[in-house]
């Protein structure tokens, strides 16, 4: 077998050859195998890169759980781009894994880190919300959109971040990316964060990483920065380092950047004494009617789904006290709390109101 080790965020060989995960380059890779193979191919080097700490012999183990015998070694070759030829390059008689094998592996390994993702959460509830974040995002995406910037606008609460991690959950890795803006307007560490989510290790130099980034967003990505108000600096007009950074990629590569803000950004570059330089931003939205502006409140329609998700028992006959539940300190984040706490207080036994009254203190 040969042997891994890890040298500076790197997984290496024995031979110390660097084994590469950005997505840019996995793609490239994946030309080389049979077209069913490409697309798990560089989903499984995307997995490797941000949910095995860029260790093989972590995905070694973790398959081995599943119930399949790979070793790390063979994971190497492949994401080498060697899963039918040797070390020197020359054509091997037998892939070293069957396609076959190689594509119920990623289909179980892909299954089942939808269920981690889900460990320990509600479950994701497909309302009215999600549908119109959902519609936004992939007309956006379209390949002839001249606007491909978007911005949403929603209170803490409003659903927005569980859409955004499900719409990337239902892409594939390094088409959709999703990324919370840093605490303080950061450049380097917004540029750090990005790169990651192509699988660049942290420890380059920030030039090294805009390089990278640049080699792997084209027209087909969609980055979504969560959060991105905190990014604006309030004080500083026109020197804006990362709003400045994002144009320039979107005009380099016709990428679709979503942007997601609470509803005081929107009054910063409607109004706001920098508006003349978000002016910009905002046509690149097409107009500020093109903003998706999220209601302040979980409408009763998504509350009642929810209702409905969780199994209550006649929940359009409470439909009235739904919404006002929904309405209260922490909005849906509470709401959901609550149906949670209720389904534990039921058991096995069929959800009612009363669970739910009583999860609440209000029996």
């Amino acid at each position: 077998m040969e042997t891994l080790s890890k040298i500076d965020g790197r997984t290496h060989n024995g031979g110390n050859q660097v084994l590469q995960l950005e997505t840019s380059h996995l793609e490239t890779t994946a030309q080389l195998y049979p077209e069913p193979m490409r697309e798990p191919f560089v989903w499984l080097g995307s997995y490797v890169s941000r949910e095995c700490d860029r260790n093989l012999e972590v995905l070694e183990a973790r398959v081995k759980s599943l119930g399949f015998e790979t070793t790390a070694s063979t994971f190497a070759k492949i994401l080498r781009g060697r899963w039918q030829k040797d070390a020197s390059g020359n054509p091997l008689d037998a892939p070293v894994m069957k396609l076959r094998n190689f594509l119920q592996l990623v289909d179980r390994l892909r299954a089942d880190c939808n269920i981690s993702a889900m460990a320990g959460r509600v479950p994701f509830v497909k309302t009215g919300t999600w549908e119109l974040i959902k519609n936004y995002i992939d007309v956006r995406r379209a390949a002839d959109r001249i606007c491909k910037f978007g911005l949403v606008i929603g209170p803490t609460g409003a659903q927005k971040t569980a859409c955004y991690h499900q719409y990337c959950l239902e892409n594939n890795h390094g088409s959709c990316v999703w990324l919370e803006a840093p605490e303080t307007s950061h450049f380097t560490q917004f540029i750090t964060d990005l790169a990651s989510c192509y699988g660049v290790s942290a420890y380059m130099p920030t030039t090294r990483k805009k390089l990278r980034i640049r080699e792997c967003v084209n027209a087909k990505r969609t980055i979504i920065v969560d959060n991105i108000q905190r990014l604006y600096r309030s004080r500083d007009g026109a020197n804006q380092p990362v709003f400045g950074y994002l144009q320039k990629l979107q005009d380099e590569t016709r990428c679709t950047i979503i942007m997601s803000a609470s509803p005081d950004f929107k009054g910063a570059i409607m109004a706001g004494e920098d508006r003349g330089y978000f002016e910009q931003f905002v046509g690149r939205c097409g107009g500020s009617a093109e903003f998706l502006e999220l209601p302040a409140y979980t409408p009763r329609e998504d509350a009642l789904q929810i209702a409905d998700a969780f199994g209550l028992q006649h929940a359009e006959k409470h439909a009235k006290y739904l919404e006002d539940l929904a309405r209260r300190s922490g909005r849906v984040r509470t709401f959901f709390q609550a149906f949670q706490t209720a389904k534990q207080i039921a058991e096995d036994n069929k959800l009612t109101i009363d669970h739910l009254r009583e999860a609440l203190g209000e029996e």
